[in-house]
């Protein structure tokens, strides 16, 4: 599994990305910005900025400020959170649904369409979910 907030996680996660079936289908047609936070009481939070175009992933890197104003979504977890949507032992609607993944930004009505085209998002962070 990526570490989803490094460069190197970032990178082997955007390639992924790229070469999954899965992802292309679910994501086609959906165009969006996201950044995805992960919240640390011991440091300050990490975060991930992801252009998602049609069933493809454009540009991800590690966000910045600038980004969190420019994403349509700002969805913040904990680590453990992240790790357990990774290796798809929680859906995002479900973590939505028990409070441990946070939409701090947009609208979720407007995602909730693409609920599939995040699970895949998330699943082709593991090496094995293509």
């Amino acid at each position: 599994m990526s570490d989803l907030f490094s460069v190197d996680g970032i990178n082997a996660w955007r390639a992924r990305l790229n070469a999954s079936q899965r992802f292309a289908e679910a994501a086609a047609g959906w165009n969006g910005r996201l950044v995805l936070v992960e919240q640390c009481d011991e440091r300050s939070p990490r975060r991930t900025w992801i252009v998602v175009a049609d069933g493809g992933c454009t540009e991800a890197r590690p966000a910045n400020d600038t980004d969190e104003s420019r994403a349509e979504y700002v969805l913040a977890a904990s680590p453990d959170t992240w790790a357990d949507l990774t290796a798809a032992r929680i859906t995002p609607t479900m973590a939505a649904l028990t409070g441990k993944l946070r939409l701090v930004q947009g609208d979720l009505v407007g995602l909730l369409p693409h609920a599939r085209a995040a699970a895949a998002l998330l699943a082709a962070a593991a090496n094995d979910q293509l």
